[in-house]
Order: structure tokens, then C-alpha cells, then sequence
């Protein structure tokens, strides 16, 4: 997957995103970049699953596997997992919420299985958006 910092400007899909719309980077992770790590908050990581289960966006024909294979056994396979009782399979679309600031913070449904396996910790702006449902794009 390519990689991007948190909060960088959005350019992976650019032309889904409307004019005059300010969209930055969350979770676009690989393994030779340090990112943050820690506890999810309480209700977070629930609530980040039923997005990328229930509400992708910009779905492409590929699909991305896991960046992080040395850091917790994750292989060459797709990642798929449950999200309560429905399989899904997570790195051929994003997940998109707006900031308290409107702008959008756009991540891989990949971020789902960083922050549950690998215990990425999204900035706050994400989680708080995730977490506020403020579900855009």
C-alpha cells in the first residue's frame, strides 16, 4: 500500500474528493514508517468496524494487503475479519469522516485491522470523528 503520513494532504484519489474540500490522511501505514501506537479508546474501534463494514468508500478493483507483515505475523493474504457476525474483507475501499473542522479525514478499511492487530492509534480528530459518526463522501 502506498504510504502517507497521518493528517498529510489526500492525494491517493484525488478526483473523489469535491472541490474546495480540505481531505487529509489517516491510517495509509507501512512497515518501514514508525506509527503511533496505544489502546484504543473505549466504543472506538466497535464503532470503526461498523464504518468500514457498513459505509466504504471509493472502492477500487485491487486489493491492499497488510504493510505491517514482520510486525505481528499478518502474511501475503487479504485480510478478512468479522464485524459483528458478517465477514468482511478489508483493503479495497476507505473509510471517510469529517473533522470538528469539516475537513475529511480519509483512511484505508485496512485501518480497522491496524488499530485492532497492530494497536495503530489513529490522531484524535479521526477517532473523535469515528466515535461522532460524522460519516462523509
Amino acid at each position: 500500500m502506498t504510504y502517507y503520513p497521518d493528517l498529510a494532504p489526500y492525494a491517493y484519489l484525488p478526483a473523489t474528493v469535491p472541490a474546495g474540500v480540505t481531505a487529509r490522511t489517516v491510517g495509509w501505514l507501512d512497515g518501514s514508517h514508525p506509527f503511533a501506537q496505544g489502546p484504543a479508546p473505549a466504543g472506538f474501534a466497535r464503532r470503526l468496524g461498523l464504518l468500514c463494514r457498513d459505509q466504504p468508500r471509493a472502492r477500487t478493483r485491487g486489493i491492499h494487503r497488510c504493510g505491517l507483515a514482520g510486525l505481528g505475523g499478518c502474511g501475503l493474504e487479504p485480510v478478512h475479519v468479522e464485524i459483528e457476525g458478517r465477514q468482511v474483507l478489508l483493503g479495497s475501499a476507505e473509510v471517510r469522516v469529517a473533522g470538528v473542522d469539516g475537513a475529511w479525514l480519509i483512511a484505508p478499511t485496512l485501518v480497522y485491522h491496524y488499530v485492532t492487530a497492530h494497536a495503530y492509534l489513529p490522531p484524535a480528530a479521526f477517532v473523535e470523528a469515528v466515535t461522532a459518526a460524522r460519516v462523509v463522501g
